[in-house]
C-alpha cells in the first residue's frame, strides 16, 4: 500500500531546509484545493493524504479519471490508521504487505509534518537522505548534465554554471549580453529573474541569494520556441525506468498546462522542429548520467525539463531549431507524470490539462484541443 501526498510547495521548502517551514499562502491552497490529485495515478487501496475528505472525495468525482478505489484520510487520523495496519498482528489480514510513503516530493517541511502528526521514523528519510535529495535538487547539478549532453550529442544547445560572486555574475553578463539568473532552489519561476540590462533590482535579488544560499546559476538566454520534458521513475535496484514525453505550456516560469496525447503525437509535435533519432539519444544519455548520478540515493519519480530553441542563421537568415537538452531536473514527481497517467492510449483524442485559479481556488481543467500548446 502506498500512501500519497500532494505537497506542491516542496521546490519552496528545500530552499527552506526546516522541519518548521511553513508554505506560502498560494502553495497552502494549491495543496488544499489539489490535494486529491494522486487519486489519478494511485492503485487500487493506496491512500490519499487531504486537508478535506469530503471535498476530495467529490473533486475525484467530478474528475472521472481518478481511481475510485484509493482511500482519502486526514493528515490528523493518519497515524492512528497506520497503527492499526501494522498494529496487526498478521499484516496480511489487512490486505497490506507494505507501506510505502509517496509525497510530492522529500524534503524537510514534509518530514517534519508527518513526525508532528505522530508517523514513525521507520517510514521516513532520514536527515542524510534529505541532504541527499536536496544536494541533488540544486540546479547546479542540472547545469553538470546539460555540460555532458553538450559534450556528447550534438545539435544541442544551452550554457548554464554556477558562480559565487557578483564579479562572476557581471562577467557572463558583459559575455551574453543576455542571461537569466537563478537561485539554486525555487518554484514555478519564483527564484527566476531575465537580466537584459543592469537592472538594480535583479543585481540586489541576486546578491541577496548569494549571500543567503551560497550561489546562483547563470544561463544565457535562448529564444524558447517550445516547453518540453522526458519523464522517468529511479527504482531501488537503480535502475531508471523512461516513463514518457511531456510537452507542457509556461506563462512567466510558471507551470499551466500538459497536452494529453499518445506518445507518437507528443513525438510528432516535437518533430516539426528535432528529430526523432536526437530525442532518444538524449532519453537515453540521461538514463544512464542519473543512474551514475544518484547511485540509489533516490528512488522515485522525477523529470527533466527542455527546450526548442531557436537561432537565426547568421548567412541565410532562417530560423534554425536546435534542443536545450536541460532546463531543469525535478527530483520529484511533475505535472508531466501526471499527464502520463491520464494520457489516451489511441491517437486521435488529444486533450489539455490545466490548472487554473477561479473563483478563488485551484481547479485541474481537462478540455478536447491543444491548439494553445503547439
Amino acid at each position: 500500500m502506498k500512501i500519497h501526498i500532494f505537497n506542491p510547495e516542496h521546490d519552496i521548502a528545500l530552499a527552506a531546509d526546516n522541519i518548521f517551514w511553513t508554505a506560502p499562502h498560494a502553495g497552502r491552497q494549491l495543496r488544499a484545493d489539489l490535494g486529491w490529485i494522486p487519486a489519478l495515478w494511485a492503485d487500487d487501496g493506496d491512500i490519499v493524504v487531504v486537508d478535506d475528505v469530503n471535498a476530495s472525495e467529490s473533486a475525484a468525482r467530478r474528475c472521472q479519471l481518478s481511481n475510485s478505489n484509493v482511500h482519502f484520510v486526514s493528515l490528523s487520523k493518519l497515524a492512528f490508521l497506520l497503527r492499526r495496519i501494522c498494529g496487526c498482528q498478521d499484516i496480511t489480514s489487512t490486505g497490506v504487505t507494505s507501506v510505502e510513503f509517496c509525497p510530492w516530493g522529500w524534503d524537510k517541511a514534509i518530514v517534519g509534518q508527518l513526525r508532528r502528526s505522530g508517523i514513525d521514523e521507520s517510514f521516513l528519510p532520514d536527515d542524510i537522505g534529505l541532504d541527499v535529495i536536496r544536494n541533488l535538487s540544486d540546479r547546479s547539478t542540472s547545469s553538470q548534465l546539460l555540460h555532458s549532453l553538450r559534450q556528447n550529442v550534438t545539435q544541442t544547445r544551452g550554457e548554464s554554471l554556477s558562480v559565487g560572486s557578483m564579479e562572476e555574475l557581471l562577467r557572463y553578463f558583459s559575455k551574453w549580453s543576455k542571461i537569466v539568473v537563478k537561485s539554486p532552489w525555487s518554484s514555478s519561476g519564483r527564484g527566476v529573474r531575465y537580466m537584459f540590462d543592469e537592472n538594480p533590482n535583479v543585481l540586489r535579488w541576486a546578491d541577496k541569494v548569494l549571500r543567503t544560499m551560497g550561489h546562483v546559476m547563470v544561463e544565457r538566454y535562448q529564444n524558447k520556441i517550445l516547453d518540453f520534458g522526458m519523464e522517468f521513475t529511479a527504482h531501488s535496484d537503480g535502475s531508471i525506468r523512461y516513463d514518457g514525453l511531456s510537452v507542457f505550456d509556461t506563462q512567466n516560469g510558471a507551470y499551466t498546462g500538459n497536452i494529453l496525447a499518445t506518445e507518437d503525437e507528443k513525438v510528432a509535435i516535437l518533430e516539426r522542429y528535432v528529430e526523432r533519432q536526437l530525442l532518444t539519444e538524449v532519453q537515453l544519455f540521461i538514463t544512464e548520467w542519473i543512474k551514475q548520478k544518484i547511485n540509489g540515493c533516490y528512488v522515485g519519480p522525477f523529470g527533466v525539463d527542455m527546450m526548442v530553441v531557436g537561432e537565426e542563421d547568421s548567412v541565410s537568415g532562417e530560423l534554425k531549431y536546435y534542443l536545450h537538452p536541460c532546463v531543469e531536473i525535478n527530483l520529484r514527481r511533475t505535472m508531466g507524470h501526471v499527464a502520463l497517467s491520464i494520457s489516451p492510449k489511441e491517437e486521435g483524442l488529444c486533450k489539455t490539462m490545466r490548472v487554473s485559479y477561479e473563483g478563488g481556488s485551484y481547479h485541474l481543467r481537462i478540455a478536447n484541443n491543444h491548439e494553445i500548446l503547439v
